[in-house]
């Protein structure tokens, strides 16, 4: 089957700049787990303060809130000043947000600056990806997405480590690590020699006739609620195995994500001969088998091939997602469109828990670890109900 690639005019980007939009990616890591290892640090640190466990913990949980918020807000900004002045403006929000907590020494600050941050993740997050969709060549637009994703995945990595390594000599050094967004900034600015025609302000016209992409929105829910939920509820059903060491489990995160990152960094590859409806629905296919066996086995070593199933088929499922969006939207709406899909993964998880914890009760942590995989199978069936949604903006009518 080859692939329904949008036709629509494409830059042929500088090798360089493309390397800094995917620079761009390691950032979302940093402000999702970079303070996760001082935690306990911060924690004891603001003892005296009521409820600091809750407060802390907030400063994760808040966070992803604010993204949600950041990913909606992002398109409509976009469009009214300009996607790259708005993302120049959101790493220099994304620095002062992160690096707050290096000076605040008080709790309620500290929860307001990692909303702040959020918002700036969010926000940038959405433009990279309207940028790359917009502003690479044809020919290697579904590359380059898989690479923005890899090094996201590989950037995270590196910077929980350098946290990890940080924290142990003061926990306060870990917040400075958010100040790498000004170099990332400067680096965009100084590759981007002049602002893409595409990425402009969008037409007054075009934007009124936008809309909010409902069903765009709901389908990344659903994405978000299959992808993020497995290690949730997994390690719950691993645990009344006798599988549930810390030492096993993540073994099993790390090859998944390892595997999705091979998935992500093919994904280009891949695009040349599978249609975006036939990479869905292999990529949800394939995830709900890889949890499929995990339930049906005992056996470590099985899991740890259930991992990578998975994890790879899942691999390739999110930069289909927003490769589809970005290809399925004119340049204009492209921001916007990309920011309430983001916003819908970003809330998949938050939803899938609720309805997960009532099956959680009922049927123990298998049934909900079956749950998403009956969640990612039936995302496959929508995905082909669907169809007519990934068409190219080209070749839908006026």
């Amino acid at each position: 089957m080859t692939a329904d690639k949008s036709s629509e005019r494409g830059q042929n980007l500088p090798l360089i700049a493309c390397i800094a939009l995917c620079m761009l990616a390691p950032l979302s890591g940093l402000a999702h787990s970079g303070i996760s290892p001082i935690m306990p640090q911060i924690t004891a640190h603001f003892a005296a303060v009521p409820n600091a466990g809750v407060l802390v913990r907030l400063m994760a949980t808040g966070l992803s809130a604010a993204m949600i918020f950041g990913a909606l807000i992002s398109g409509p900004l976009a469009e009214r000043i300009g996607q790259l002045r708005l993302l120049y403006a959101m790493l220099a929000l994304f620095a002062i947000g992160g690096a707050a907590g290096f000076v605040l020494d008080n709790l309620y600050l500290m929860v307001a600056s990692r909303i702040m941050l959020g918002v700036a993740n969010a926000t940038a997050g959405v433009l990279a990806m309207a940028l790359v969709t917009t502003c690479v060549a044809e020919s290697a637009r579904d590359r380059w997405m898989g690479f923005y994703i890899v090094t996201g995945n590989i950037g995270s990595l590196v910077f929980v480590t350098a946290a990890g390594a940080l924290g142990h000599i003061d926990w306060r050094l870990v917040f400075l690590l958010h100040l790498i967004a000004l170099p990332v900034a400067l680096f965009i600015g100084l590759t981007f020699t002049g602002q893409p025609a595409a990425a402009r302000e969008a037409d007054a016209g075009a934007v009124k006739q936008g809309g909010i992409p409902w069903g765009w929105t709901l389908f990344g829910l659903l994405c978000g609620g299959v992808g993020t939920s497995t290690f949730v509820f997994l390690p719950f059903h691993l645990a009344k195995i006798g599988l549930g060491d810390p030492a096993k489990v993540a073994p099993l995160i790390m090859v998944s994500m390892l595997f999705g990152s091979l998935g992500a960094f093919g994904f280009g590859w891949i695009r040349k001969y599978l249609s975006v409806l036939a990479v869905f629905m292999a990529g949800f296919a394939t995830t709900g088998a890889g949890l499929l066996l995990a339930l049906a086995t005992t056996s470590y070593p099985v899991l740890l091939v259930s991992a990578a199933i998975f994890g790879g088929g899942f691999g390739v499922v999110t930069p289909n997602l927003f490769a589809a969006v970005g290809a399925a939207t004119g340049p204009e709406l492209r921001p916007r469109f990309i920011g309430f899909v983001r916003a819908g993964f970003y809330a998949g998880p938050l939803v899938a828990q609720f309805v997960l914890e009532l099956v959680l009760r009922r049927s123990g942590p298998m049934g909900a670890v079956l749950g998403i995989a009956l969640a990612a199978f039936a995302a496959a069936g929508i995905s082909w109900l669907a169809r007519g949604m990934f068409a190219p903006a080209e070749a839908k009518p006026a």
